[in-house]
């Protein structure tokens, strides 16, 4: 009989680094503040075409299946992705 382990579940706080990491690397106004309430497309000048980018980079940099264009339809601040990508890895746990 084997034993599966799986690795432990990221915390919101590793994944809120990672996604920070990930967002500030890819925005075009890489200056400004990044907090929960940062908006993606008025204070980082995201355009919908680096939206998608990003999209794809979280998948590759979190391990995701690729997330259904309705998700990412009302996330509009770095709170909202964050809570996307922790809801997709809770997800990918239970399968």
């Amino acid at each position: 009989m084997t034993s599966r382990t799986d690795p432990p579940c990221p915390t919101e706080d590793d994944t809120r680094s990672k996604v920070y990491a990930i967002v500030g690397a890819m925005a075009p106004a890489p200056d400004a503040e990044l907090a929960d309430d940062t908006r993606l497309i008025a204070d980082l000048a995201y355009d919908s075409l680096r939206l998608l980018e990003l999209t794809l980079a979280l998948e590759q940099g979190f391990g995701l299946p690729e997330i259904a264009p309705e998700e990412t339809a009302t996330v509009t601040t770095l709170g909202d992705v964050v809570r996307m990508v922790t809801a997709a890895q809770q997800q990918e746990a239970v399968l």
